[in-house]
């Protein structure tokens, strides 16, 4: 590969390390806040598939790993969706750390 290739490739690297580059919504080490999402949906539904969005980006679906979600600091837009359930969307301001925030999701059956 050419020496030009790696010197550009590390200057990439340093810029995103910095954190002078914003790579989209989710996370920044040094303003962000955690938030915990609590679902709530008769017994019988299969949350494992349920699907989070942050600001318009998929995060994950929901699980035992995925209930608390570090984003940044500021409006952000909560969209859960499971099959037939109502969409769910919320903005939330986070507030960042040392502050840790529940957001209670209600499902309602379509």
């Amino acid at each position: 590969m050419n020496p030009r290739v790696y010197v550009l490739m590390a200057a990439v690297l340093a810029v995103i390390g910095a954190g002078c580059v914003e790579t989209g919504p989710v996370i920044t080490k040094a303003e962000q806040g955690n938030l915990q999402i609590e679902i709530v949906a008769p017994k019988d539904t299969d949350l494992t598939q349920a699907e989070i969005y942050l600001d318009g980006v998929f995060v994950g679906n929901v699980s035992s790993t995925m209930p608390v979600l570090h984003a940044r600091r500021g409006v952000r837009t909560i969209r859960v969706l499971a099959l037939g359930y109502k969409p769910y969307e919320k903005q939330i301001t986070i507030l960042g750390e040392p502050n840790h925030q529940v957001l209670n999701v209600k499902l309602e059956k379509e």
